[in-house]
This record gives C-alpha cells, sequence and structure tokens, in this order.
C-alpha cells in the first residue's frame, strides 16, 4: 500500500503521538516517491495546492449513490481497541458533538455529531500493520461500509473559506499515515470512519452525524427568582473582555435579565459577587472582581434601579465552586453572583 499524508481535520486530533510515546521516527518517503510526488501526473501528498492549480469544477458527492447498509450497527463507537492494549496505550478523543471535515470523492465535506477517535502504537497490540488494517476494513464492511474517499486531504484545495487547507494550522499532518474514507449509510443515519495507518501506529475516526441540540440558554429573570427564593443565590456567567472589567456585548442579555427581575420584585435587594479562577496574583483577582461587580452594579444603577438594593463586593478566587485544575474548571469560577440580601 502507498503512503500518504494523512490529515486528520479535526482540532480535538491536535495530539501527537510521538509526544506521548517516544517510538523510533516514521521512515521518510523514498527517493522514488519524491520524484513521482514531483511528476505533473501525480499530485503529491506533501504537495500544497493552490486554488489556480484545483480543477474549474468536481461533481459533487453524492451520498444517494451510496447503498443502504443492510448491517448491524454496534453500540457507538462502533470500533473498539484489540484486545491487550492497557489504558496507557489507548489515546483517545471524543465528543457528544462536534463538527469536522471528511474526503467524499474529491471534496472535504463538512459533517457534524458524535465523535470519537482513537489511536495506539501497534507494537503495544502485536498486530502488523496489515494484521491491523485487515481487522478493521472487515468490520467496517460487517457494518457496510463503502470506502468513499478518492483523494487525500492534502491534495485538495479548500471548497469554502470555512474548509481548512491542508497545511492550516487547524488540521494534522503526518507524512507517514494513509488515509481511508468509509460510510455507512443507514435509513435514518449516517456514520463516517475514517482509518489511518503507519508501520508503527493506527487510528480510527468515527463521526456518527447528528443535529444539533442547543444544550445552553439564557438565564432569565424568572429562572434567576425562582434559584434565589430556593438557594438564595444564583451564579451568572458574564461576558468581560479578558483581564477587564468592561462588559462584552454579548454579556449585555445577562445584565438585562438582572434589570427585569429586580423591576419585577421592587422590594428584592441583592449582593453582586464577583469572582475569579486563580490564575495569576491573587491580589490582582481580587481587584478585578471588585471592578467587575462593580460594573455589573453600574448597570443596574444607570438603568433606574435604586442604589440602596445593590451592593457589590469582589471575592477574586476564595470561593471556587470548581477545581482549578482545568479550563472547565476554570471557567465555571469565573462568575458573578447574586445573592439574596433579608
Amino acid at each position: 500500500m502507498s503512503r500518504y499524508s494523512a490529515v486528520i481535520v479535526l482540532a480535538a486530533l491536535s495530539m501527537s503521538l510521538a509526544a506521548c510515546k517516544p517510538k523510533a521516527p516514521a521512515p521518510q518517503p523514498d527517493a522514488a516517491a519524491s520524484t513521482a510526488a514531483s511528476s505533473p501526473e501525480s499530485n503529491a501528498a506533501g504537495a500544497t495546492p493552490t486554488k489556480d492549480s484545483a480543477p474549474a469544477s468536481q461533481a459533487q458527492f453524492d451520498i444517494e449513490k451510496v447503498p443502504v447498509s443492510k448491517g448491524a450497527l454496534p453500540p457507538f463507537p462502533y470500533l473498539e481497541y484489540p484486545a491487550g492494549i492497557n489504558e496507557e496505550g489507548r489515546f483517545t478523543d471524543k465528543a457528544n458533538f462536534d463538527s469536522l471535515y471528511v474526503v467524499a470523492g474529491k471534496q472535504l465535506r463538512k459533517v457534524e455529531g458524535r465523535v470519537e477517535s482513537h489511536k495506539f502504537y501497534l507494537s503495544d497490540a502485536n498486530l502488523s500493520e496489515a494484521e491491523a488494517r485487515r481487522n478493521y476494513e472487515n468490520l467496517i464492511a460487517q457494518m457496510g461500509g463503502v470506502k468513499v474517499n478518492e483523494a487525500i486531504p492534502s491534495e485538495l484545495a479548500p471548497a469554502s473559506s470555512e474548509a481548512p487547507a491542508a497545511n492550516d494550522q487547524k488540521t494534522r499532518s503526518d507524512w507517514s499515515m494513509s488515509y481511508d474514507a468509509y460510510l455507512v449509510r443507514k435509513p435514518d443515519q449516517l456514520v463516517w470512519i475514517v482509518l489511518m495507518s503507519s508501520n508503527s501506529n493506527i487510528g480510527t475516526l468515527v463521526v456518527a452525524e447528528q443535529p444539533f441540540k442547543q444544550t445552553v440558554a439564557f438565564v432569565t429573570a424568572d429562572a434567576m427568582q425562582s434559584q434565589l427564593a430556593s438557594a438564595g443565590h444564583v451564579a451568572l456567567y458574564i461576558n468581560f473582555d479578558t483581564d477587564k472589567a468592561s462588559i462584552r456585548p454579548d454579556g449585555r442579555p445577562a445584565v438585562d435579565e438582572i434589570i427585569k427581575l429586580l423591576e419585577k420584585d421592587p422590594s428584592l435587594k441583592l449582593t453582586i459577587e464577583g469572582h475569579t479562577d486563580n490564575v495569576g496574583d491573587p491580589a490582582h483577582n481580587k481587584v478585578l472582581s471588585q471592578q467587575r461587580a462593580d460594573a455589573v452594579m453600574g448597570s443596574l444603577i444607570a438603568a433606574g434601579i435604586a442604589k440602596e438594593r445593590l451592593n457589590a463586593v469582589g471575592l477574586g478566587d476564595a470561593k471556587p465552586v470548581a477545581a482549578n485544575k482545568d479550563e472547565e474548571g476554570r471557567a465555571r469560577n469565573r462568575r458573578v453572583e447574586l445573592v439574596k440580601r433579608t
């Protein structure tokens, strides 16, 4: 099998196996391959296509021409790691919903849905590249998967301004890996599977297409009122400019809902607490949190809320609601809390 430049068009796959576990470097393309890559008849895997070199028009990939699979689909992510690979040797990325590009026909196609990728070293599984590929190819065939790519990512110019170029920083290039994309077409489901391999490692990428579901909503005045009645406080995530106390335009809707809350209940008095994560100097964080609480209070007063009903205090990183060990936890700690005053 010839070697191609494999481009995983998914930011979540930016992880490099070589960085996780030292191995001998993959062999570089030999002179013959380099000569073939530079010949007019072959658009090389390593060549960066230009807009002018792209075909004037290409037939759109037609999903309807892919036969509907009658094979049974196992539970997501459909493909398991080989037996014998422990957790340390498993390199997994997944998301309940993500957007990425796969090659369909001779085009980069944007797909969205549930995503999971697996990578492992062949030596950890005691498999040759051919044996590992044959295992995966057989499983994909049993699911009714059809190979759909007629090119590899680095041969393709972006189909639109949104699509990444082969050398885009949002892509990951591995010059030694092959690239094969498959589609499992069910009556009510499209599943994309990308299989990549080299003489040292193998990777799979699975995307089960599904529509986006809104999971984030505005915190309304009614929701704030309910939370204050039951818990006495409510956490809000108001967007500020980085390391500043100026409220960003996308933070205004939350402030507007606080105004509605206070107008709805003229007897309600609130303390506005500013909170930060623990990144940086604690003294600076405390000052910043006070400034942000003051900014929110100032916006409420400017809207006609009586100053006597409000109080602002900055607590910095003193009262975290989550561990500050990762960005998810730090994001939860960067908040403004409304506390009901008696």
